[in-house]
């Protein structure tokens, strides 16, 4: 499996030859046919997952084992920073360098599909807050179907949170029940997995983007900002955590939590191995963020494992990770790579695993 980082929020719209698009392996079309998912259809031999977000597009192509109906492997993962809802203007308005990157990015998935023969029906799109935030989103992602030919769906913040859980719990089914932790640039998914059913979810109006914008990268004025910003539902989660498994583990997913782990490994290569299922300890996030609030955004690419399109949004995502890690009373996170495309690929096709 391949996974392919280009683009930042400082380019306008440079397009990049991924690496992993050399890395895609053609498992054929013969073997024994799917079974069918419970809307009817067949497991498709090949598929694809996208998922546009405030800050990154990303996608996932995973391809059916030959002689294992049900056995999918990750061919590549490719991710494109394209700062989509960065800048906004004061009538909600997407910017055109971030569409730009938005487009760019899109157009290069539609040809990995194209290229790999992957069918428009076995597609599963979405665009999520950085599209639900904005005045002229629905008009973009119109504009991307005419030309380019990608149809993407709009989620709400529910179905980003449930998603986001299903697919922890699929990743980690022996340590449910799960609190979720879903952050992004324009809002924030919480959810509490058990077996089968999300017990409980919300979608907060805060995210790193936003965040990053008011307070840069000074760690006491975020530490504040998002105090503030917790505050309307700290009482409301309170109620609710009564209830809770006193010992549920908390999952973290997206580029905070990620990045972060790989900073802290000082991994110059994105390795899923040495990242998916590993630990972030309060601790350690604590760390980060004054280490990381101390250094200028150009020092902070310099360190192996910091992705130019996160370099200024780093310690604004961390400092929404320790406020809410205070909230929930947890010293340490779970990381997880698998956020919502694994679950929009499991809703879907609920017996698919994924394995090597």
């Amino acid at each position: 499996m391949a996974r392919a980082n280009n683009g930042s929020p400082t380019e306008r719209g440079r397009s990049a030859t991924l690496p992993g698009a050399q890395a895609a392996v053609d498992v054929g079309e013969t073997g024994p046919r799917p079974l069918p998912t419970p809307h009817g259809r067949e497991a498709p031999q090949r598929l694809g997952l996208i998922d546009l977000g405030s800050n990154s597009a990303q996608m996932s192509l995973l391809f059916r084992h030959a002689q294992d109906p049900l056995r999918f492997r990750v061919a590549e993962e490719l991710l494109f920073v394209t700062g989509l809802s960065r800048n906004l203007s004061p009538d909600g308005h997407l910017s055109t360098a971030g569409k730009t990157r938005a487009r760019t990015a899109l157009r290069h998935f539609a040809r990995r599909l194209e290229t790999l023969g992957v069918n428009a029906t076995d597609v599963r799109a979405v665009a999520t807050a950085g599209i639900r935030r904005s005045t002229d989103g629905i008009a973009f992602l119109e504009e991307v179907r005419e030309e380019i030919g990608l149809k993407l769906e709009v989620i709400s913040g529910a179905e980003e949170a449930e998603l986001s859980a299903l697919a922890q719990e699929r990743s980690f089914p022996r340590l449910c029940p799960l609190i979720v932790l879903d952050i992004g640039g324009r809002s924030t998914e919480l959810a509490l997995r058990f077996p089968g059913k999300t017990l409980w979810k919300t979608s907060l109006d805060v995210g790193s983007v936003q965040l990053s914008e008011q307070h840069g990268s000074n760690a006491a004025a975020l530490e504040k900002g998002v105090d503030r910003a917790l505050a309307p539902w700290r009482d409301s989660w309170s109620l609710e955590r009564g209830s809770w498994p006193a010992e549920a583990p908390v999952v973290g997913v997206a580029g905070t939590v990620t990045t972060a782990r790989q900073v802290l490994l000082g991994l110059r290569e994105w390795d899923p191995t040495k990242l998916h299922g590993s630990e972030l300890e309060a601790y350690q996030v604590e760390g980060l963020i004054q280490r990381l609030s101390a250094m200028t955004a150009e020092e902070r690419l310099q360190l192996p494992g910091m992705h130019p399109g996160r370099a200024d949004l780093i310690v604004a995502g961390l400092s929404l990770l320790a406020g809410l890690m205070r909230v929930l009373e947890r010293d340490r996170c779970l990381v997880s790579d698998r956020g919502v495309r694994y679950g929009l690929l499991w809703q879907r096709w609920p017996l698919v695993q994924i394995r090597d």
